[in-house]
C-alpha cells in the first residue's frame, strides 16, 4: 500500500516510540503542512501484554469521518471511525489486546489475531466512505464481519489521507485486558 523507508522509530525518555504519518502526493512524497498537507504522530509502546498507542492528527477536514486502519503483519484492520474536531484535529488513545476489525469493512474482513508475539505495524488514516449507519449492505448475515457497525460519510470515498512514514515494531508478551478506546 505505502512506500515506507523502514526508518527506526524515534525513541523517547518515557519508553514510548514515535512514528509519523503524512499526507502524500501521487509519488508518495509527503505534502508539507505549509502546503496544506495533513500529518499525524503515533506514540506507542514497543512491547507489553497489549499495544498501547496515542495518535494525534492535524489538518483533516472537520466535516468528514475518517477510519483508522492498521496493517499488522499481512492483515489490514479497520479499527474505528472518527470525526475530527472543528480545527481538523483528531486524538485517539487506545490499548489493543488483540488486533481486529472494529467497524464495517465489507468483504475486506481479516480474522482477529492476538497481540502476542512480534508484529510489524503500519498506521493509516483514510476517508470513511461506508454508510452513515447500519451495517455494510450486500453481505449475507452469516458473512464474517457482517454485523460490524458503519459510521461513515456514506459517499463510497475510501481515499487514504495519512500514510506511514515509519513502521512500528511491537512485541506482545501475553493476553491483556479488553480493548479501551477513546477519541477526542
Amino acid at each position: 500500500m505505502t512506500r515506507s523507508h523502514e526508518r527506526p522509530p524515534k525513541p523517547r525518555a518515557d519508553g514510548l516510540l514515535l512514528v509519523t504519518l503524512s499526507q502524500k502526493d501521487s509519488t508518495f512524497t509527503p505534502i508539507p503542512a505549509s502546503a496544506g498537507g495533513a500529518s499525524a504522530e503515533v506514540l506507542y509502546s514497543p512491547a507489553g501484554p497489549a499495544l498501547y498507542f496515542r495518535l494525534r492528527a492535524h489538518g483533516l477536514d472537520p466535516d468528514r469521518r475518517y477510519a483508522l486502519e492498521m496493517q499488522v503483519d499481512s492483515a489490514i484492520y479497520t479499527i474505528a471511525s472518527y470525526s475530527p474536531d472543528a480545527r481538523g484535529g483528531l486524538s485517539i488513545d487506545t490499548t489493543m489486546a488483540r488486533f481486529e476489525e472494529g467497524v464495517c469493512v465489507g468483504r475486506n474482513f481479516d480474522a482477529p489475531r492476538s497481540a502476542a508475539g512480534p508484529h510489524v505495524i503500519k498506521f493509516w488514516v483514510k476517508r470513511d466512505g461506508s454508510p452513515a449507519a447500519g451495517t455494510m449492505p450486500g453481505l449475507a448475515p452469516s458473512a464474517p464481519g457482517a454485523q460490524l457497525p458503519c459510521h461513515g460519510n456514506g459517499d463510497g470515498n475510501y481515499n487514504y489521507v495519512l500514510l506511514d512514514n515509519d513502521v512500528a515494531h511491537f512485541t506482545g508478551s501475553a493476553v491483556a485486558a479488553p480493548q479501551h478506546d477513546s477519541a477526542r
